[in-house]
């Protein structure tokens, strides 16, 4: 009998555990973002340092004051803006498509001012899903890694200078960016120091008396060192650009110039070696 009761005792403690964990189980919400708990003072300020530019920033109330550091797109400046405020959530979304939760309390024994985000333990797998059109900055950064090891896909496209040369060795488009696979080539001894780089669409013809229109093309990201060119050496860059065609009676010139110097080199593109990119 013995036997039998604690039998008896062991399986109803057993089948009460399993549906107190299958209760778990249901009220559990799967998918949840945990935020990250950042300390905020109030007479010190706060640097998330984060891998992408900034995007978009969300906090849950007026207790810390949030801004992007000036003139930097990926550093988010915090301050508690009252002493003892309520804690608040903070929401940010960066380049690369990944949304940032923290829970933000007051702290003014917060020494730890500087976060390389990058390096904390934070769940940033949830990606978000940009406007149609608009690629993130991994995805962009990624396709021009992968077209500076392509092979040359085009030729024609050069200028060359005083041992200097620069060549246009593709044009490759993926969803609305082009990207422009050049070569820059420094057959001299001395090397060259760049003082600009430039890509802007101009009228085919200049009169003396009517000033040329000049439209800037801004790249959206570069990929590759174009600073400084050594001696017998040679760089590939990418450079992404939101996409474009070029207008009748004008051309796109690429210009790259030299630093206190005269190695200035230039190429003319036509509409109809633009829409000639390959796709990737």
């Amino acid at each position: 009998m013995k036997t039998f009761k604690t039998i008896f005792t062991v399986l109803f403690c057993m089948a009460l555990a399993s549906g107190l964990n299958a209760q778990d189980v249901k009220t559990d919400i799967k998918g949840n973002i945990a935020p990250y708990t950042i300390g905020v003072p109030y007479d010190r300020t706060v640097n998330l340092i984060f891998p992408y530019s900034i995007k978009s920033v969300d906090r849950g109330n007026s207790g810390v004051m949030v801004q992007k550091a000036n003139g930097v797109e990926n550093v988010l400046q915090l301050k508690a803006a009252d002493q003892q405020f309520v804690s608040t959530n903070l929401t940010v979304i960066t380049g690369e498509g990944a949304l940032y939760s923290f829970e933000l309390r007051y702290d003014n024994n917060q020494h730890k001012v500087n976060f390389k985000v990058a390096e904390m333990a934070l769940p940033v797998h949830q990606e978000v899903l940009f406007s149609p059109g608009t690629e993130s900055e991994a995805a962009i950064q990624d396709y021009a890694r992968r077209i500076a090891v392509k092979q040359k896909s085009m030729a024609g496209l050069a200028h060359s200078r005083f041992d200097m040369a620069l060549v246009i060795n593709g044009i490759y488009i993926m969803g609305d960016v082009l990207y422009f696979q050049m070569n820059i080539a420094n057959n001299s001894m001395v090397s060259y120091d760049t003082d600009q780089f430039r890509m802007y669409i101009r009228d085919k013809r200049k009169t003396k008396r009517t000033a040329s229109q000049e439209t800037e093309i801004t790249p959206i990201y570069m990929d590759g060192n174009i600073s400084r060119i050594a001696g017998k050496s040679a760089n590939t860059i990418v450079v992404a650009i939101d996409k474009f065609t070029i207008p009748d009676n004008k051309f796109l010139m690429v210009e790259l110039m030299e630093k206190n110097g005269g190695r200035n080199l230039k190429i003319k593109l036509k509409n109809k070696q633009l829409i000639k990119a390959k796709g990737l």
